[in-house]
């Protein structure tokens, strides 16, 4: 009884937002098509990039985060450029995110971080 209500409550669909951030060892061509496996792993789940290398992606089960972390995981070991990551903890909707940029580029962040 105890292990189906917590397989159900991990289940429940949440909505959530984490940030991804990464350095990549590459230019020019090449980083283009790295950055371009980038955004097909992220394609699934809506996102913004806001700043040259950092996302902010929303997810609705954390199962979505794992798969994510995996997929980049798998990117990185499958390169000879330097690609380093990290992903924040999910955060929940209505965490804001605070700094300086132009005042319509928060529209789609706030966006994000309320749905």
């Amino acid at each position: 009884m105890i292990l189906t209500i917590f397989a159900e409550e991990t289940n429940k669909k949440r909505h959530m937002h984490f940030v991804l951030s990464y350095d990549l060892g590459a230019s020019g061509e090449r980083r283009t098509q790295i950055e371009n496996q980038i955004e097909e792993i992220l394609s699934p789940y809506r996102h913004v990039r806001r700043l040259t290398t950092f996302y902010i992606v929303h997810i609705t089960v954390v199962s979505e985060w794992d798969t994510i972390l995996s997929r980049l995981s798998e990117l990185s070991q499958s390169i000879t450029e330097s690609f380093h990551f990290i992903m924040s903890p999910t955060m929940p909707t209505g965490s804001r995110y605070n700094g300086i940029l132009n005042r319509g580029d928060w529209d789609e962040i706030n966006n994000i971080s309320n749905l």
